[in-house]
């Protein structure tokens, strides 16, 4: 009777184990993995343009790759997440073919792709981004309104990956050495990314804000916010002979009569 019982018992351990146990998809392997179509080519810079309509809520632009030969191959690997479609992949300027498999689309390069070399390729995009349904935990895009009825919108992709709202090599392992990043929103809103604002371009109804990150950064820390932000500074005068102050975080020491000026 206690054997039959002990048997019970190891039986239904195992059963819920395997009920409750982690199923792989062949999805998660292309997107988890350093495969062969990733390995061979390392990342050095992104030129990500991207036009966000918030009243459609939709999106679309480009994204250049720039990337360094490691090894030969002639298939790249890149990652753009459903809903949002790829319109063409480019290499000077030649269409090339692809080929998806979900959120992984395997490009097929033309020219011969040599050792030490740099190239690029350029994707174009568009869609209705997938909603974010509990940011930061379940990300994508957030959009809503602020208490004076603009539009308030920004996007998490930790959890998601990147390509969850712009293509890219969605892979930890690599990050892009630098990278520029263009914004373009309607004309009474701003749109804050990484890095350091360069311009705002001025068109008839939206503006593009140019922003510039110099140092590496991983895909899934570009992001976007975009509302009805405005430009504050305050200047800050001391007479000490020296002064220690915090300003970030970082130890500045300052002689006299010095000022600073933050933007923010």
């Amino acid at each position: 009777m206690k054997f039959r019982i002990l048997c019970i018992l190891v039986l239904t351990v195992l059963v819920s184990s395997i009920g409750s146990a982690q199923m792989f998809t062949q999805q998660d392997s292309l997107r988890g993995s350093i495969t062969p179509e990733r390995a061979w080519w390392d990342l050095t810079f992104y030129d990500l343009q991207v036009k966000v309509e918030p009243e459609e809520r939709l999106i679309e632009g480009s994204n250049t790759i720039r990337y360094k030969v490691l090894k030969p191959h002639q298939v790249l690997q890149v990652d753009l997440q459903q809903p949002l479609k790829i319109l063409s992949i480019q290499q000077d300027e030649q269409p090339l073919s692809y080929i998806s498999k979900g959120y992984s689309h395997f490009v097929t390069l033309e020219k011969p792709q040599l050792v030490g070399e740099i190239n690029e390729i350029v994707i174009t995009y568009s869609g209705n981004p997938r909603a974010a349904i509990r940011a930061p935990w379940d990300g994508g895009f957030s959009w809503s309104m602020d208490r004076n009825g603009h539009p308030f919108v920004a996007t998490s992709c930790q959890g998601l990956g990147a390509s969850v709202w712009w293509p890219n090599k969605d892979h930890m392992y690599d990050e892009v050495d630098s990278m520029a990043i263009s914004v373009t929103v309607p004309k009474d809103l701003v749109a804050v990314a990484n890095g350091r604002l360069k311009k705002v371009r001025e068109q008839k109804d939206t503006k593009t804000y140019d922003w510039y990150v110099r140092n590496p950064i991983n895909n899934y820390g570009v992001n976007v916010n975009i509302g009805d932000y405005v430009s504050y500074s305050e200047t800050l005068v001391t007479n000490w002979w020296k002064s220690l102050i915090w300003v970030w975080n970082i130890k500045v020491l300052l002689p006299m009569e010095t000022s600073i000026k933050t933007d923010i």
